[in-house]
Protein backbone atom coordinates (compact mmCIF):
# COMPACT_ATOMS: atom_id res chain seq x y z
CA UNK A 1 0.00 0.00 0.00
CA UNK A 2 2.72 2.60 1.20
CA UNK A 3 4.79 1.51 -2.62
CA UNK A 4 2.39 3.92 -4.86
CA UNK A 5 3.11 7.06 -6.69
CA UNK A 6 0.13 9.30 -5.45
CA UNK A 7 -0.06 12.91 -4.12
CA UNK A 8 -2.80 12.21 -1.64
CA UNK A 9 -1.05 9.43 -0.29
CA UNK A 10 2.42 11.71 0.53
CA UNK A 11 -0.18 13.91 2.38
CA UNK A 12 -1.88 11.66 4.82
CA UNK A 13 1.92 10.18 5.23
CA UNK A 14 2.82 13.61 6.27
CA UNK A 15 0.50 14.17 7.94
CA UNK A 16 -0.34 11.23 10.06
CA UNK A 17 3.80 10.61 10.61
CA UNK A 18 4.26 13.60 12.76
CA UNK A 19 1.10 13.19 14.44
CA UNK A 20 1.84 9.79 15.94
CA UNK A 21 5.52 10.83 16.60
CA UNK A 22 4.12 13.81 18.38
CA UNK A 23 1.96 11.57 20.29
CA UNK A 24 4.78 9.22 21.00
CA UNK A 25 7.11 11.85 22.68
CA UNK A 26 3.91 13.28 24.54
CA UNK A 27 3.72 9.80 26.22
CA UNK A 28 7.15 9.60 26.81
CA UNK A 29 7.54 12.91 28.40
CA UNK A 30 4.82 11.81 31.08
CA UNK A 31 6.79 8.74 32.10
CA UNK A 32 10.05 10.80 32.56
CA UNK A 33 10.89 12.45 35.81
CA UNK A 34 10.55 15.99 35.81
CA UNK A 35 13.48 18.17 36.64
CA UNK A 36 15.31 21.04 34.77
CA UNK A 37 17.38 18.79 33.09
CA UNK A 38 14.84 16.25 32.45
CA UNK A 39 12.14 18.98 31.06
CA UNK A 40 14.08 20.67 28.30
CA UNK A 41 14.13 17.87 25.47
CA UNK A 42 10.34 17.54 26.36
CA UNK A 43 9.37 21.30 25.76
CA UNK A 44 6.20 21.36 23.39
CA UNK A 45 7.80 23.67 21.04
CA UNK A 46 10.98 21.10 20.82
CA UNK A 47 8.54 18.07 20.45
CA UNK A 48 6.60 19.76 18.03
CA UNK A 49 9.83 20.49 15.57
CA UNK A 50 11.13 16.99 15.98
CA UNK A 51 7.66 15.76 14.93
CA UNK A 52 7.50 17.43 11.58
CA UNK A 53 11.39 16.98 10.89
CA UNK A 54 10.56 13.21 11.25
CA UNK A 55 8.77 13.94 8.04
CA UNK A 56 12.72 13.88 6.42
CA UNK A 57 12.81 10.10 6.74
CA UNK A 58 9.55 9.25 3.79
CA UNK A 59 11.10 11.71 1.83
CA UNK A 60 14.27 10.49 1.26
CA UNK A 61 12.30 6.97 0.97
CA UNK A 62 10.14 7.96 -1.63
CA UNK A 63 11.97 10.57 -3.73
CA UNK A 64 15.55 8.61 -3.57
CA UNK A 65 15.22 5.08 -2.70
CA UNK A 66 11.69 4.13 -4.75
CA UNK A 67 11.93 6.77 -7.05
CA UNK A 68 8.07 7.79 -6.13
CA UNK A 69 8.15 11.58 -6.85
CA UNK A 70 4.57 12.34 -6.49
CA UNK A 71 4.28 10.62 -3.23
CA UNK A 72 7.31 12.50 -1.84
CA UNK A 73 6.17 15.61 -3.30
CA UNK A 74 2.86 14.87 -1.07
CA UNK A 75 5.03 14.75 1.66
CA UNK A 76 7.34 17.59 0.98
CA UNK A 77 4.47 20.01 0.58
CA UNK A 78 3.06 18.79 4.07
CA UNK A 79 6.71 19.52 6.12
CA UNK A 80 6.12 23.06 4.01
CA UNK A 81 3.07 23.55 5.60
CA UNK A 82 3.45 22.19 8.98
CA UNK A 83 6.69 24.25 9.19
CA UNK A 84 5.49 27.81 8.26
CA UNK A 85 2.52 27.03 10.54
CA UNK A 86 4.81 26.39 13.58
CA UNK A 87 6.68 29.43 12.81
CA UNK A 88 3.37 31.61 12.08
CA UNK A 89 2.14 29.84 15.54
CA UNK A 90 5.07 31.11 17.05
CA UNK A 91 5.25 34.72 16.37
CA UNK A 92 1.55 35.35 16.66
CA UNK A 93 0.62 33.15 19.74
Amino acid sequence: MLKKDNIVLGIIIGLVLPGLFYAILSVAALFIKTGPAWTRPFEPDKMMLLAVFINLLPIRLYFVNWKFDKTGRGVLIITFILVIAFFLFKRYI
